[in-house]
Order: C-alpha cells, then sequence, then structure tokens
C-alpha cells in the first residue's frame, strides 16, 4: 500500500548491511553496460572505505529502506551527487526531502559546487534538478583516441613541454587562469572556485604523477597546459585538462598539445586517451577530431551553487 503524502519517512546514514540495496537503488534507471560492475565495484569500495559512506543517505519507513541518495564529496570543495531516487511505492516528495538532506549536508560540509551527471535520455530527472535550484552546465561529449591513431615518433612542434613541479606551482596557476578566459568549455563555472581548488580536484582524478602535468611554452613564455593522468583499473589515459591562454588562441596549438597527449600515452603502454568536453565548444572538438578522437557517449551536467567563492 502506498504510503501517505504526508507521511514524511526518516532520512539518515546508511548503515552497511544497506549499501547493496542503496546502491542497487541509485543505479536503477542507469543504461550503462557497466552498470552491475559499478554496483558492485562502489559496494566494495564503501564497505573498504576506499570510498567514504559519509553523504550516503537513505530513506526509511518502519526500518525499510524506500529511497536513497549519494553526496560524495571531491577534493576542490565539489560534491558529485548521484540522483534521488525512491521505490515504486515511496511518494514522489521523499526524493525531494533526500535532495534536500544531501544540499543540506553538503552545504555544512563548506562544499561550494554540487554538480549531477544525467544520461541525455533522463529529461524528467533533468526538469526535477531544476525545480530544486540546479542549472544546466554543459552536455558533455565523452571522447576517446585509440593506439592506433597516437603518433609514434614524439611529434614534431614548436612548443615546449615542462614538467610540473613544485617549484613552478604558481605559474601553473597563473597559466591555467589564462587559459579560462574567454573559455568555450563549461563557461557557467568561470569565477566560481578558486583555481587552486579547481587543481586539487584536477589532481584526485585517477593516479596523479606530476611528470604528466605539463607547462606548455612557446620561445620564452608559458601559453597553456596539458593534465594527463592514468586510470590503471581501465587500463587508460586521461586528458583531464588542456588549455590554450586566451591571447596565444589561434596558432593550431591545441592540435599540437593534443598530439603530445598521445604519444605519451603510447610511451606509457596505455592503448587508449580518454577526455570529457563540453559539447557546444566546437573549435575545441575540431582540434580533438583532427588528431584522431571520437565521441563514444554523452551527458548532461547540471550544477548547484552552495557557497561564495573564497
Amino acid at each position: 500500500m502506498p504510503a501517505a503524502v504526508n507521511d514524511v519517512p526518516t532520512i539518515g546514514p546508511v548503515p552497511p548491511e544497506d549499501y547493496a540495496p542503496v546502491m542497487r537503488l541509485l543505479c536503477s534507471r542507469t543504461a550503462s553496460d557497466y552498470r552491475d560492475e559499478q554496483i558492485q565495484t562502489t559496494i566494495k569500495d564503501l564497505a573498504t572505505g576506499e570510498i567514504s559512506p559519509q553523504g550516503l543517505l537513505g530513506a526509511y519507513r518502519g526500518g525499510r529502506l524506500t529511497g536513497g541518495v549519494f553526496a560524495q564529496i571531491q577534493p576542490g570543495r565539489a560534491a558529485l551527487v548521484w540522483m534521488p531516487r525512491i521505490v515504486a511505492d515511496e511518494p514522489d516528495s521523499t526524493a525531494t526531502e533526500l535532495l534536500s538532506a544531501a544540499i543540506d549536508w553538503l552545504g555544512a560540509q563548506r562544499v561550494h559546487l554540487a554538480q549531477v551527471l544525467l544520461e541525455m535520455s533522463m529529461t524528467d530527472d533533468e526538469q526535477f534538478l531544476h525545480r530544486h535550484g540546479f542549472e544546466h552546465l554543459a552536455d558533455l561529449l565523452y571522447m576517446v583516441s585509440p593506439e592506433d591513431l597516437f603518433p609514434t615518433t614524439m611529434p614534431n612542434t614548436s612548443l615546449q613541454f615542462e614538467p610540473y613541479a613544485e617549484s613552478n606551482h604558481e605559474r601553473l596557476v597563473s597559466v591555467v587562469e589564462a587559459t579560462y578566459r574567454q573559455t568555450l568549455d563549461c563557461p557557467l563555472l568561470d569565477g566560481v572556485r578558486q583555481i587552486e581548488d579547481v587543481l586539487a580536484g584536477y589532481r584526485a582524478i585517477g593516479a596523479f604523477d606530476p611528470s604528466r602535468w605539463l607547462l606548455v611554452r612557446h620561445v620564452d613564455r608559458d601559453v597553456g597546459c596539458l593534465l594527463l593522468t592514468d586510470h590503471p583499473e581501465h587500463g587508460n589515459w586521461e586528458l583531464i585538462y588542456m588549455g590554450v591562454a586566451a591571447t596565444e588562441r589561434g596558432h593550431g596549438w591545441g592540435r599540437e598539445i593534443a598530439r603530445r597527449g598521445q604519444w605519451m600515452t603510447r610511451e606509457a603502454g596505455r592503448p587508449r586517451l580518454v577526455l570529457a568536453v563540453d559539447a557546444s565548444n566546437e573549435p575545441a572538438i575540431r582540434a580533438y577530431a583532427l588528431t584522431g578522437f571520437r565521441a563514444w557517449d554523452r551527458r548532461k551536467a547540471c550544477v548547484k551553487l552552495l557557497g561564495s567563492r573564497g
């Protein structure tokens, strides 16, 4: 029998014995071929502490799990929020209560930005998020370049690539800020977070190695950057971020930087280089396509600003 609309459920942390059912519920509308693998991996990581269970909230009625949401804090004062899901006989208001509880908890943790990634078909979820203060950030295009399209020798270029080190950290901060000016890649985020928070988020992706973060120079000046990481569990490298300073664009350097990333991926023995780009950023997509990247998936990104910059 469906619960009465005015019957408010109890919302609180999910105990370990409910990790499996809540993850199955949270992934119940995911169409990915890797859904079962994702569920099992997340359950294991929650149980071992590899993923913090803080922010994993459940709705309960008489001890029965009827809904869940996961506000997963990431470095850089950001969070990835898994869409709230409820069982079939639960009123829709419970999803609202779950999302509100997750956002309140994130605010108390001094998180500045909450993001939800949706499959393109999830228009009802996007509308739900908009009603609760989320904005459409971008449609994200996921692209991949296989090893047969990598350069077999170091690409010839007038650019120089300097590995990241603590000694050039301030230069990296400056050049990343310069690449964000007049950007077509998720411009809604420009100025929302400090660059140090952004870099902390980048550092947490995959297996960080400073030799894979490169300052890009031309003659005697920094003109851009290339940030790469390894995902050994998936057998690929990722191009986390690539940018050219606003004052230095128009030379075709984006393609040359991408080719450097492909060559480094080959040198590391990985068969694929993947990335995500704002689907409206036509110059970047064109540059990637010219170097052998092809689209393989697409997602909607919705965000909510929870706190002021600083």
